[in-house]
């Protein structure tokens, strides 16, 4: 058995019957006290969930062969592109919930910072995209080679990133924040998507928010579909599974995650506590700051969790 993992809610945020929530790694009601203040964070230690590196690159090296400063079973973590029903409680044995875990992990980015008092040393998590927002008439793009060009696209786009504040405590500035879409596996480079941090949206309670802005309408496009698959998936899961599961007995959870920045896995586990933060035992590694944990809960009211 995993150690227990806590992860903080939102403070506004209401609980829904399937809870996307960030894995904030090792939190505790003081360093969140810490972050209500807005306080600066020195850089003393690197948190357990972070993975340090020497280039702001994703690792093409199988994730079994990795030696892990945490000890972790890398066993335990499991490949997306050879994730099976046989992977699931066999409550969730069905076509419809690995549809869905598989759509909400094409929502999956590597998230690098770099240590802006050690130079040559950066940081690395994991975020998801959080929304799309495409623009096509009277704006211009504000992405750097836009920027750069004189001559602004005036179709473009800004991506939402959701991931840990604790990657951010690294570096001051967003613009620096670099995110790596679809690394799928360890021969995929020509897949690779980049986008770069641009602006601060929110910071706060644990979660960091920022955007990105892209004139790469092929992107923006894929992005935006793959928001709108994850829904649909949501919508038929949840029609097949709320009257049918009590989800307090079974207690699954999901969390996708790039860890040593190695290509997509995920790690599935049981929570214990929903309220008022999530505990769940599910394995975790250096890289999966601020990974997103899928808890299907169908069935489940607030109030339950209170």
């Amino acid at each position: 058995m995993c150690s227990q993992v806590t992860v903080f809610l939102e403070r506004e945020e209401i609980f829904v019957p399937l809870a996307l929530h960030q894995y904030l790694g090792d939190v505790n009601q003081e360093n969140n006290d810490e972050q209500k203040g807005d306080k600066q964070i020195e850089l003393l230690t690197v948190p357990s969930g972070i993975s340090c590196q020497s280039a702001m690159d994703v690792v093409k090296t199988p994730l079994n062969t990795i030696a892990c400063e945490n000890a972790s079973d890398h066993s335990k973590f499991k490949d997306m592109k050879t994730l099976s029903l046989n992977d699931l409680p066999k409550t969730y044995q069905n076509d419809d919930i690995l549809a869905l875990i598989k759509s909400v992990a094409e929502l999956a980015v590597v998230v690098h910072v770099p240590v802006s008092k050690q130079a040559g040393l950066y940081w690395q998590g994991t975020g998801k995209v959080e929304e799309v927002f495409i623009f096509k008439e009277n704006t211009q793009c504000r992405c750097m080679k836009c920027k750069a060009s004189g001559n602004p696209s005036k179709e473009w786009g800004k991506v939402m990133i959701a991931t840990s504040t604790k990657l951010l405590t690294a570096r001051k500035y967003v613009t620096e924040i670099k995110c790596t879409l679809f690394h799928d596996s360890e021969e995929g480079e020509a897949t690779l998507a980049y986008l770069n941090g641009d602006a601060y949206t929110s910071n706060e309670w644990g979660v960091c928010k920022f955007f990105c802005y892209t004139c790469d309408m092929d992107l923006l496009n894929k992005l935006d579909a793959y928001l709108d698959v994850f829904e649909d998936k949501w919508i038929i899961a949840f029609a097949k599974y709320y009257k049918t599961i009590k989800s307090a007995e079974e207690k699954f959870l999901v969390m996708i995650c790039h860890p040593h920045a190695c290509k997509k896995h995920v790690s599935i586990g049981t929570w214990s506590k929903l309220r008022p933060f999530v505990t769940f035992d599910a394995a975790t590694c250096p890289g999966c700051e601020g990974s997103f944990l899928v808890i299907p809960c169908f069935d489940v009211d607030e109030d339950d969790f209170s």
